[in-house]
């Protein structure tokens, strides 16, 4: 029982490191057009977003792989609701009627 409890927690901070990542690349992308050196902030926020993720999920793992696919289970749950939110908006059937 205590097994199960860490890899819902193993998941809960793969959702939060995706949380992390997605939303700090999504912040890295929304100030490209405005920064006068897009590569530098590209290649640092990538840098940085990596090693914030890589540390994380060397800790949530602790030597144990089934909590390291519990945490990348999270992160792509993650992935997957903020590509949603944050994707483009589809318009609705009676849109296009008008």
């Amino acid at each position: 029982m205590e097994n199960i409890w860490l890899l819902v927690l193993a998941a809960i901070a793969g959702c939060l490191l995706g949380g992390f990542y997605f939303g700090s690349l999504w912040i890295t992308v929304r100030q490209l057009p405005t920064t006068a050196w897009p590569m530098r902030l590209t290649i640092g926020s990538l840098l940085g977003r990596m090693a914030v993720v890589l540390l994380g999920f060397f800790i949530v793992m602790n030597g144990s792989w089934q909590r390291a696919i519990a945490g990348l289970v999270g992160f792509i749950v993650a992935r997957t609701i903020l590509t949603r939110y944050w994707g483009p908006k589809r318009q609705l059937m009676t849109d296009s009627l008008e």
